[in-house]
């Protein structure tokens, strides 16, 4: 049974996981980029390291959600990276969203120690990381699968083996191309109902009951009518894994034409000066396209006294 874990990257979603982890009653070392968001860790109980070599050390199990590729090779591959700290007998998990060929190269060089190695991404945002109720999916050796399952099982409310290394990195582009598709479907179709004179709360009422209905619709059509576009999982992210989507259906000859619709969209909200905020905030882009912002009506209450019979 694993009792000693190491979490590197303590960004929107691994803060999530490592406080969890925690909770669970996990002895937990954790590093971050920036020092400062380790420290309400350090205050219940975890060790705070320098380095991500020193944050493994004696660690059982390794997990890390970073925010790209880039970051992965600086924080694994690094010269005071895991890959210098990491030893035989180990078990590695990166729950990052990268390409599949980035899990592979891990996966190559772990190997090379005698390290087992998982790639086990994540759908969920924010809130879902926060309440353990992340959709979790995991690729590499069963046996090192089913060891890693219950501590898994503290972070999300489903998890899902996907065979070899990389096969989950694959999974997480494909549910993320599915996300990014209906994120824009939402953004047109409420500047659309907006332009048409459409009350927009009555759209919304349809949006939650009709054959099409999805939360993520629900969340974030509601979010943006109250003009909220609070990061849950930033537009500069989503514009991120776009692009590795694209790279990934190139690697394949796989036609994603309509993803290039959207990354063009991203692109120009990003632009605009949105990266920040939610990735819903792509809507502002077509909003100004449109000429239009997409705001509930507010019901207005008359301020004139009633007259007597």
């Amino acid at each position: 049974m694993i009792k000693t874990i190491s979490y590197l990257g303590l960004g929107t979603m691994g803060s999530g996981m490592a406080a969890n982890l925690l909770k669970a009653g996990y002895k937990l070392t954790v590093w971050n980029r920036n020092a400062e968001k380790c420290e309400p860790f350090a205050r219940k109980g975890a060790r705070v390291a320098d380095t991500p070599a020193d944050t493994v050390r004696d660690a059982e199990l390794v997990m890390y959600s970073l925010s790209n590729d880039q970051a992965v090779e600086e924080v694994v591959f690094g010269s005071k990276g895991i890959l210098s700290g990491i030893k035989e007998g180990q078990i590695a998990m990166d729950m990052s969203t990268v390409l599949p060929a980035t899990s592979l190269r891990e996966q190559e060089a772990y190997a090379k120690r005698g390290v087992d190695f998982l790639d086990a991404p994540v759908f969920g945002s924010k809130q879902e990381a926060a309440d353990a109720k992340l959709w979790i999916m995991a690729a590499g050796n069963q046996a090192v699968f089913e060891k890693v399952k219950p501590v898994l099982e503290h972070l999300g409310q489903t998890v899902h083996y996907f065979g070899k290394n990389g096969n989950a990195a694959a999974m997480k582009l494909v549910g993320n191309l599915i996300v990014a598709l209906e994120m824009e479907a939402l953004a047109e179709g409420l500047v659309l109902a907006q332009k048409a004179g459409l009350d927009l709360n009555t759209v919304m009422e349809v949006v939650k009951v009709a054959d099409f209905r999805s939360p993520l619709l629900v969340s974030n059509g509601q979010n943006i009518l109250k003009r909220n576009f609070s990061p849950s999982f930033a537009l500069r992210l989503m514009l991120k894994d776009a692009d590795l989507i694209g790279k990934f259906g190139n690697s394949l000859q796989s036609p994603i034409p309509a993803m290039r619709v959207v990354e063009k969209n991203l692109a120009a909200a990003v632009a605009l000066g949105f990266g920040n905020e939610n990735a819903s905030a792509l809507i502002k882009a077509l909003e100004k396209e449109a000429g239009v912002e997409v705001e509930a009506r507010r019901v207005r209450r008359s301020t004139e006294p009633k007259q007597s019979d």
